[in-house]
């Protein structure tokens, strides 16, 4: 679903971002933040998901894989090549 029939659908059956944000136990700004920050909370967007009556991977088709668990947003970074230690200052790393 795209940010804005998200926020109109909320604004149309329950009232503004905020309020309804206070409602499900998340701050002021929840709503708007799940919303424009990825991976931001993910039980937050499971409780919107619940509220709108639907699950989380037919909002956030990008966020979700088909069996429901999130995507992770964690990169895996691993050295593509080792300094040698004869580069290295006293020959250890730093």
């Amino acid at each position: 679903m795209h940010v804005e029939d998200i926020k109109s659908e909320i604004r149309k059956r329950f009232g503004s971002l905020s309020g309804v944000s206070k409602q499900i136990g998340l701050a002021r700004n929840g709503i708007s933040n799940i919303l424009s920050q990825p991976g931001y909370s993910i039980s937050g967007e499971k409780k919107v998901a619940k509220l709108l009556g639907r699950e989380p991977y037919e909002i956030w088709p990008d966020r979700y894989h088909a069996d429901g668990t999130p995507v992770s947003r964690v990169v895996d970074r691993q050295p593509t090549s080792t300094v040698p230690a004869d580069l290295r200052q006293n020959g250890v790393a730093a």
